[in-house]
């Protein structure tokens, strides 16, 4: 139940992550981008419109992973399902912001691959998912502090194994909101400068 429980934060994270920045440097590439930035909507507007496809397929992934960890591993659901979801889809948007910010810095989809591949490794080995974040080094039990994934994972295990609320778990969910929105600025702000 430990594993399964961190696996759900591991796999939001590499497919949000890398769903979402696929998409918008393929679209770069395809000069589509380009041409949404001559209407009159804003550039917020633009990745708003990219990224709530997105929300909507994380959030049926996150169903269907629920459903396999409950019968296939018996993992139970404690907490309260929809407290969840909506604490889900505050992360996913940490995901999608970390996807679009490795996309505004990449040129090709295999650089933004290659990318991805040197960020995402180091959020999912920091996060406890696998591995007690007490056992390690001192001072990697520092690092996690930086890894966003590390609260996620503390609130899918509160949640399903737990059965805590967010009476429990507000701090978390209040760090994903910090970073949820620092990520999110700096993607709208890198977006901008390279096709504004």
């Amino acid at each position: 139940w430990f594993i399964v429980s961190g696996v759900f934060g591991i796999l939001l994270t590499v497919i949000g992550s890398q769903a979402a920045a696929s998409l918008v440097v393929r679209e770069k590439e395809a000069g589509t981008i380009e041409q949404l930035i001559m209407t009159p909507a804003s550039n917020t507007e633009v990745i708003l419109a990219k990224v709530c496809p997105l929300l909507v397929l994380l959030t049926v992934d996150v169903l269907i992973a629920l459903s396999v960890a409950k019968l296939a591993f018996g993992v139970p659901l404690r907490g309260n399902l929809l407290v969840f979801l909506m604490i889900a889809v505050l992360y996913f948007w940490v995901g999608i912001s970390i996807g679009i910010l490795i996309a505004s810095y990449s040129k090709s989809e295999q650089q933004t691959q290659l990318t991805a591949f040197f960020v995402n490794p180091p959020l999912t080995l920091l996060c406890g998912a696998t591995t007690p974040i007490s056992s390690m080094p001192t001072f990697v039990q520092w690092l996690t502090y930086l890894d966003p994934l590390r609260y996620f994972i503390e609130v899918c295990r509160g949640i399903l194994l737990k059965g805590v609320g967010i009476e429990t778990l507000w701090h978390q969910v209040l760090i994903l909101l910090m970073f949820a929105t620092v990520l999110m600025t700096l993607s709208i702000r890198q977006f901008r400068r390279q096709l504004g």
